[in-house]
């Protein structure tokens, strides 16, 4: 998200332009199937969450990788992360006693194919998947980083701790698995005192695309190590130490990322980071494209025209535990500034962080923004008019003006926004089937009448499916699509009004005072108090109003028409052995967020308060 001035604020590959190097990858696939399915299961084995010991001065990986490292997600400590979850509300909610009742149901409804599953993995692993889970300590992560100047790939990282023993008795059933298949050839290499155990790929999958070429792994100071590239995995032994000056830690724009998201340096419980922009462009110089790198590298040459190169990265980092919040999660979008081209259609403005009086205390989720919408539009036409040529746009938004109900996209949409956004959403009726919630959108207008008359015009065009009402002498036009939750919609206090389901539209028009604006209640003072001041957006919600209509429905028998294709879950398992929602209930806390503007981007904080 890009903001104003001092307010400062994906790229993808459609993988269906790749069909001749995904059809062959998936036929090589196809022909491993048994020795990785075996080899997967192993390793999936091994990054399991349960608690083990940790070695508190180990090497970090973000201190190791190299700084050309386009994807991370870590969690620097696996048993601190089960002591904080132990000890968060969803832990005592698990471990409380009035559930014991409803996972006995759910282990006795499933006792069969679990122990089934449980043998398999015994069988083929020599390990009960308790002693699989218990692997793991430490530090798990996954990256995708460059070795070299043409060589990348994806990277594991998994600190085993004092299991040893039964890590080097996996990867050896998994190197006896791999070594019966035709297409690889086992190639170990000997690095700096460490043995590399690698695997090359013979078959014709590996001409598309360096990334399959070859994998493997190697074990060092209690820690396995395994990726799809030796270079590196030879980089990786290289800066074991950590003393390297050219590492991910060193990485100015995850630096900057990291200082924002945590609370304090190396206090996150689970980080990420990407560079997308970075990842696609060295997928195009390494050849790991393959035959399709041409068509991609014609693209990357649009993205400073676009201004898709100003995204120099995201990521974030999630905490348990502390002082103020249950738990906590902050993003960071950095965008070099200002923005340019399509990075122009996301600015932002502070907001109001203060929801108006329609807005009610049974409301359940209230969200807040405020988008530059004119200048979104002019970034669009300026966008279109580069490749069409100067003035295309706005004839061909003349000439679209001329069509159907004859609406002037820009004169008489885009100029009579205000920018205002807000969403509204409230428990929805008990009796409806549906498990969702009502939904009220807010969007601003510069003038009722104005629009009114241009909703107007819409709605008069032959086929209109809708009705039309009067509530407070406001005409409120409404569409029934057989779902059970009408679609209503007005412009009215200078908004206009969508309503899905339930009675929301017409409360916000009635604005009566029997019940409390949720600007006065409790649970939003207490996460409001939270909010910084010039904000781009703010959240406020109360999950047990979220999720008491859903568990009820479960616990009443109700609930399966709202989960397709899971008809025999609900055969198996009684839900009415759940306990009471009062007992749920207690162990969720209202949760708040906003966004606020940074000069290299925007940070989005999201956080729970401490339930009573």
């Amino acid at each position: 998200m890009v903001t104003d001035a001092s307010k400062v604020p994906d790229t993808f590959f459609n993988m269906q332009r790749f069909p001749l190097t995904v059809k062959d990858f998936s036929m090589f696939l196809a022909r491993l199937k048994k020795p990785l399915l075996a080899s997967a299961v192993m390793l999936g084995g091994l990054c399991g969450v349960a608690a083990a010991q940790t070695t508190d001065t180990k090497v970090l990986s973000s201190q190791i990788l190299p700084r050309d490292t386009y994807f991370y997600l870590s969690m620097p400590s696996v048993e601190k992360f089960k002591e904080s979850f132990e000890k968060s509300s969803s832990g005592r909610l698990f471990a409380d006693p009035a559930l014991e009742e409803f996972k006995a149901e759910v282990s006795s409804a499933l006792s069969s194919e679990m122990q089934e599953s449980l043998s398999k993995v015994n069988d083929a692993l020599g390990l009960t998947v308790d002693e699989l889970m218990a692997i793991p300590s430490g530090e798990v992560t996954i990256a995708v980083s460059k070795a070299s100047s043409n060589k990348m790939g994806v990277i594991l990282f998994m600190d085993y701790g004092s299991h040893e023993s039964e890590v080097k008795g996996l990867l050896e059933k998994a190197s006896a698995a791999l070594n019966d298949v035709d297409q690889l050839e086992a190639a170990n290499v000997e690095h700096d005192g460490t043995e590399l155990t690698m695997y090359t790929v013979t078959g014709d999958v590996a001409k598309q695309t360096p990334l399959a070429k070859e994998f493997g792994w190697f074990l060092k100071d209690e820690r396995l190590v395994a990726s799809n590239s030796s270079a590196l995995l030879k980089l990786t032994l290289d800066n074991w130490d950590g003393g390297s000056e050219k590492t991910l830690k060193s990485n100015s724009v995850y630096a900057y990322i990291m200082e924002k998201c945590e609370s304090t340096p190396g206090a996150g419980q689970m980080t990420t980071f990407v560079d997308p922009v970075g990842m696609f462009t060295a997928l195009v110089q390494t050849g790991s494209l393959g035959p399709n790198g041409a068509a991609a590298g014609m693209a990357i040459g649009f993205f400073p025209t676009l201004g898709i190169n100003q995204l120099k990265g995201m990521g974030s980092s999630g905490e348990m535990g502390g002082d103020e919040f249950e738990g906590v999660s902050r993003s960071f979008l950095y965008c070099e500034q200002p923005p340019q081209g399509a990075m122009q259609v996301f600015q932002l403005d502070t907001v109001d962080a203060v929801p108006p009086s329609w807005v009610k205390e049974d409301t359940s989720v209230w969200m807040a923004t405020k988008w530059k919408a004119g200048e979104a539009y002019t970034a669009v036409e300026t966008l279109f008019d580069m490749f069409q040529g100067a003035g295309a746009f706005a004839s061909t938004i003349d000439s679209l003006s001329n069509q159907g109900p004859q609406v002037h996209i820009k004169k008489d949409v885009i100029d009579q926004l205000d920018g205002k956004m807000q969403v509204v959403m409230s428990p929805g009726d008990r009796t409806s089937k549906a498990a969702s919630d009502d939904m009220l959108f807010a969007i601003g207008v510069k003038d009722n009448q104005t629009f009114a008359d241009l909703l107007n015009k819409l709605t008069s065009q032959p086929g209109f499916p809708g009705e039309t009402r009067e509530v407070n002498g406001i005409t409120v036009y409404e569409i029934n699509p057989g779902n059970g939750q009408k679609i209503s919609f007005t412009v009215a206090n200078s908004q206009l009004l969508v309503a899905v389901g339930g009675d929301q539209l017409e409360q916000a028009l009635r604005n009566d005072n029997d019940v409390r604006p949720l600007a006065d209640s409790d649970d939003f003072k207490a996460v409001s108090g939270h909010f910084p001041d010039g904000a781009l957006a703010v959240t406020f919600s109360r999950p047990a109003e979220q999720y008491r209509r859903l568990y009820d429905m479960l616990r009443d028998g109700e609930a399966a028409e709202n989960f397709p294709g899971m008809e025999d879950l609900f055969a198996k398992i009684d839900f009415s052995k759940l306990p009471s929602f009062d007992v749920i209930e207690k162990y969720m806390a209202p949760t708040g967020g906003y966004w606020v503007g940074d000069e290299n981007g925007v940070l989005m904080e999201q956080f729970t308060l401490k339930a009573e």
